[in-house]
């Protein structure tokens, strides 16, 4: 016999399974984000939205920038391949920790990326599902789900059945972007019947570029590589207590990154700026279950190494880069116990440990004129080498009374304290006297914050919540010897910063459960906002505590299913929102005109997002085919605060979409596929260049890919 909560998993997906194919019901998507078991999106009084994995397969999702078509309010700033800074409700902050809590299974991968480098962007392969928990989730999933959390869940071994896959991608793309492939793999082999079985996973991806350098004589400089894969073990351990490991590797390497100028697939300069992105990860949890509850035991280790670099040739005087090596190691460990009372009482209780250490250097190097890279013997003119640590210590708990069958109260609790420590080495500067070895600076915080919620169902269909939540952030250290525009020291560190959030929301089936609309009106509190600030040189950027904000939003999905049409259904979202200052900022106080006021927008933020997926699944010569097409609206963004800045620059106001046509055939599945059907070229991402004169840089919609996915199944 399986322990009680493997069982009940396996039983939920089966039944999702069932419903995605079925034509007279709504697909029921499982989900376990609320560290209680097993439960359906419709059934839980919280804002989340699920991806099964057949939606993933038909949509042709192979990365987080596809999942974003799915989600309403969910979006990213594009800092090119594998390096996603992810946004949910338009939370977002040019600087400072993640803002949304990302998650694989059970490893938190939200630590601090460092300077110009976010998330990673893992491969969409052998997913069961992808949730998304949009709002503050401080309670249960603490620092950096401030706008929401993300949750990769993973397809686990199986314990009685051989079974693998085998995909191949091919394509080719527009703007002389040349081909894409793609080779996934998996195997899952039982060990040991019932007790113990292996999953492996595979991948491999090569893109060619398409950005030109016509002052170095190179085309398409921005080809890209990823490998990698994963490891997994499941150990049943005895008839209530099972064991899975897991152990995670990626590795990306981008010839350079694809900044380009607004007017065409190129730019100017003598330097390439590479990226390079080495990921591991290793995870055990252990599930037990009791009389009267579970018990999780979880332990990962996250280690991440990652080279940035950037053009300097407009601050020194021949071309020039900076280079950035970072290793941020993690080491996350979390113990709760997830009650199953007979009673209306029921509490989940934990404690949560993390310690990260990170090592940084940043090393600019006059570079080879005749290739744009750093030479075998190169001559520097700038040097800082820092080191980091963090200690994150929490107990948290939520506790849920059932009322009556109608409804249900729940209250949440965290107390954090968040330690840190930094110290910097300055070796070499070209705008003065290095500072050298600098002294240790170290900051403590700590708070508590909560979540009060209250849900009641109206009938089997009707679900309607009301919930306060609060999420942080945590604080960090600045560069060294740097000065304000003002000419003022640049704080040796900033603090915490806070989110508080009001929402309504509602669940709700109608026409015989043939159509779902669901959606959620929320108000938040943004304090002590970190902001990023370029110094008075205007190189080097620094992050300082600045004001507040106010977020209103509106989040609207559905999904159509009309048993009159057999095998067509249509999903759509749509997102609204304003986020602006509350307050003006220190800049403005101080006579700078172009920082933020009272009631400004505030920058890179998009009020309105759409999309919609439409599908028909039909009978082709005795086989399953289908048809998809789906289409995603981002509105306008700007790069500051107001127009009253030079620095202005408005983006956005695009419509992106895709279609995929395919059939199963026994074991093989093929489809044929076109990604941004109208080559849409659109900045998604733009730095506006310090000095006049110089060309802003931009990043843009990918090009158009027309390709086919073969697959194979055993």
């Amino acid at each position: 016999m399986k322990p009680y909560k493997q069982t009940m998993i396996a039983l939920a997906i089966a039944g999702a399974s069932t419903g995605s194919v079925a034509q007279d019901a709504l697909e029921e998507v499982v989900v376990t984000a609320s560290k209680r078991g097993a439960s359906s999106v419709q059934d839980m009084p919280t804002n989340i939205s699920a991806i099964g994995a057949d939606a993933l397969q038909k949509t042709h999702a192979m990365g987080f920038q596809d999942l974003s078509k799915f989600i309403a309010g969910l979006s990213a700033v594009d800092n090119g391949p594998g390096n996603q800074q992810i946004i949910i409700r338009g939370l977002s902050s040019s600087a400072g920790a993640a803002q949304v809590g990302t998650y694989f299974d059970e490893i938190p991968t939200t630590g601090a990326g460092g300077t110009n480098v976010a998330q990673t962007d893992l491969q969409l392969y052998d997913l069961e599902r992808v949730e998304v928990l949009r709002g503050p989730q401080g309670t249960l999933y603490g620092s950096g789900s401030q706008g929401g959390t993300l949750r990769y869940i993973t397809n686990k071994p199986q314990l009685s059945a051989v079974e693998g896959s085998l995909q191949a991608d091919a394509g080719t793309r527009s703007r002389g972007a040349g081909e894409i492939y793609q080779l996934n793999g998996m195997l899952n082999v039982p060990v040991i019947d019932d007790r113990l079985a292996l999953r492996a996973v595979g991948f491999h991806r090569d893109s060619d570029g398409y950005v030109d350098l016509p002052g170095l004589g190179i085309s398409n400089s921005n080809s890209e590589e990823t490998s990698g894969g994963r490891l997994m073990a499941t150990l049943v351990l005895g008839e209530r207590t099972t064991l899975t490991a897991s152990g995670w590797y990626q590795k990306l390497d981008l010839d350079d990154q694809p900044l380009v100028t607004q007017d065409e697939d190129a730019r100017d300069g003598l330097v390439r700026t590479p990226f390079s992105d080495e990921l591991e990860m290793y995870n055990l949890t252990l599930d037990h279950e009791l009389a009267r509850g579970d018990i999780t035991a979880t332990v990962s280790h996250y280690n991440r190494k990652t080279f940035f670099s950037f053009d300097v040739s407009q601050f020194v005087p021949a071309p020039g880069s900076v280079n950035q090596n970072r290793d941020n190691e993690l080491l996350s460990a979390e113990l709760r116990y997830a009650s199953r009372l007979q009673g209306p009482l029921q509490f989940i209780v934990g404690g949560f440990y993390q310690e990260r250490e990170a090592s940084n250097s940043s090393i600019g190097y006059f570079v080879d004129p005749a290739t744009g890279l750093v030479p075998d013997s190169p001559t520097s003119f700038f040097d800082t080498r820092a080191d980091s640590d963090l200690t994150n210590k929490a107990l948290f708990g939520e506790i849920t009374y059932t009322v009556s069958d109608r409804l249900e109260l729940l209250a949440g609790v965290r107390a954090f304290e968040i330690e840190t420590g930094s110290r910097a080495n300055e070796l070499q500067s070209p705008f003065g006297e290095p500072v050298g070895l600098q002294d240790p600076l170290s900051a403590e915080s700590d708070d508590i914050i909560y979540k009060l919620q209250a849900s009641y169902r109206f009938n089997e269909d009707i679900l309607a919540y009301l919930v306060y939540s609060e999420g942080f952030r945590e604080g960090g250290a600045n560069p060294l010897n740097l000065n304000t525009e003002g000419g003022l020291p640049v704080p040796r560190g900033y603090q915490p910063d806070f989110v508080k959030n009001i929402e309504l929301g509602w669940k709700t089936e109608w026409l015989d459960r043939q159509l779902r609309f669901n959606g959620a009106i929320y108000a938040m509190q943004w304090e002590d906002i970190q902001v990023g600030l370029l110094d008075q040189t205007q190189a080097f950027e620094y992050v300082a505590n600045a004001g507040e904000a106010d977020l209103l939003g509106i989040e609207l999905e559905s999904v159509l299913q009309p048993r009159a049409l057999p095998g067509f259904s249509i999903r759509w979202n749509a997102s609204y929102s304003e986020q602006t200052l509350a307050e003006d900022t220190p800049g403005y106080q101080a006579g700078d005109i172009s920082a933020g006021r009272d009631g400004d927008k505030l920058p890179d933020t998009f009020p309105f997002s759409a999309g919609i997926i439409v599908q028909q699944q039909f009978t082709l010569a005795g086989y399953q085919a289908h048809v998809a097409f789906d289409a995603s609206y981002t509105g306008k963004a700007l790069t500051t605060f107001s127009r009253r800045s030079s620095d202005a620059r408005e983006y956005g106001d695009y419509i992106l979409a895709g279609a995929r046509v395919g059939a199963d055939i026994e074991r093989w599945q093929t489809a044929l596929y076109v990604t941004n059907i109208g080559d849409v070229r659109e900045p998604v991402n733009w730095t506006v260049e310090a000095l006049e004169g110089i060309p802003d840089r931009i990043l843009t919609t990918q090009p158009r890919t027309v390709g086919v996915s073969v697959s194979y199944e055993f």
